[in-house]
């Protein structure tokens, strides 16, 4: 395992950019990314399982709820419904300076032998990543759902992860790969709709709420989760086979791209708390070739990875400088520099 302080951000960009060349690259973002619209998820988390502990279920339930609201309703803002320099709009720029840099380090990397292509893989239920993506007309973004006409509604086909989209010349027939983006959201999302206990489609988050007094009805709760096609964020066995075999279906796609040779992940906004994400990528670390590059927000989360990563030599923790912070511009000044003539360099 290496630390390595953020103190030069040309220096840090060059050695990422080395990574990249010659790599399969693979983001993995949790819900530190989405601050400062969403609160961290980690807290409900903890919550949650603290009234599951205590067979508090009910209580479990309604706190599950009222968060997946809360995201439902964030959602209303977006694309445009925020105020320029609010906590929503800071968050969704951060999303697109983001993903516009991942489209242009894609298009301009020089290894033709691999894919112009990167997965993202986030445990986070907003729909940041989609917004952001919808006003880049330049990217290309895969989120597993089957658009072909004449289908009832857009249903999910995780398999559609392997496409690759090629752009044919009018003359020559000559053929290049577009940049791509596969957005998969391991825990659900809030526009994912079970339709039946057969399969999932894309629809609208829900836009009616329960009141307080249907909230003191546990069964009007449940009912509502049902409703959501998302991984709730605690231990408990799932309800429901389908969510059950979609996510292991999405966890085998991490699995897989880990164990792929010279597969490169870059974590960000993620603590590792999720112990089945933990233990795929501690396994996936005895491939020799992989490499897994960790931001940690502040001095105390690098050193809570490095407990968690401390026997494998093939992590790499970059960490601020002693009261300091790498949060989603940080990340962003260093992706940007990625790719960039150095004489244009300027920390």
């Amino acid at each position: 395992m290496e630390i390595l302080e953020l103190d030069g951000l040309e220096k840090t960009a060059r050695l990422l950019e080395r990574y990249i060349q010659s790599a399969h690259i693979n983001f993995l973002f949790g819900s530190g990314a989405s601050i400062p619209a969403i609160q961290l998820a980690g807290t409900v988390e903890k919550e949650i399982d603290q009234h599951l502990a205590a067979s508090e279920y009910n209580e479990a339930n309604e706190k599950a709820l009222t968060f997946i609201e809360e995201l439902e309703y964030q959602h209303g803002f977006l694309p445009a419904g925020y105020t320029k320099g609010d906590d929503t709009d800071i968050t969704l720029q951060n999303y697109i300076r983001f993903l516009s840099s991942v489209d242009r380090i894609l298009f301009e990397r020089k290894n033709i032998l691999l894919p112009r292509q990167a997965n993202v893989f986030t445990t986070n239920y907003d729909e940041f990543f989609e917004v952001a993506a919808s006003l880049l007309p330049s990217l290309v973004l895969n989120d597993g759902f089957n658009r072909r006409i004449g289908k009832s509604g857009f249903e999910y086909a995780p398999e559609l992860f392997f496409d690759r989209v090629y752009r044919s010349g009018t003359v020559y027939q000559h053929q290049s790969e577009i940049p791509s983006v596969n957005l998969v959201k391991v825990h659900g999302s809030i526009s994912w709709k079970r339709q039946t206990d057969e399969k999932i489609v894309l629809g609208e988050p829900e836009k009616v709420q329960l009141t307080a007094v249907e909230k003191n009805n546990p069964q009007d709760v449940k009912d509502a989760l049902a409703k959501r096609a998302v991984i709730l964020p605690n231990m408990r066995k799932f309800e429901s086979t389908l969510l059950d075999r979609v996510y292991f279906d999405l966890l085998r796609l991490y699995t897989n791209a880990m164990e792929m040779e010279n597969a490169l992940l870059f974590v960000f906004g993620f603590s590792f708390a999720d112990e089945h994400i933990l233990d795929i990528t501690r396994r996936a670390l005895r491939n020799p070739t992989a490499k897994v590059v960790i931001f940690a927000f502040n001095q105390n989360g690098a050193a809570d990875f490095e407990a968690k990563f401390s026997a494998h030599r093939n992590v790499l923790i970059i960490k601020p400088t002693d009261g300091q912070n790498i949060g989603f511009p940080e990340l962003n000044t260093l992706f940007d520099m990625i790719g960039i003539i150095p004489e244009a360099i300027h920390d």
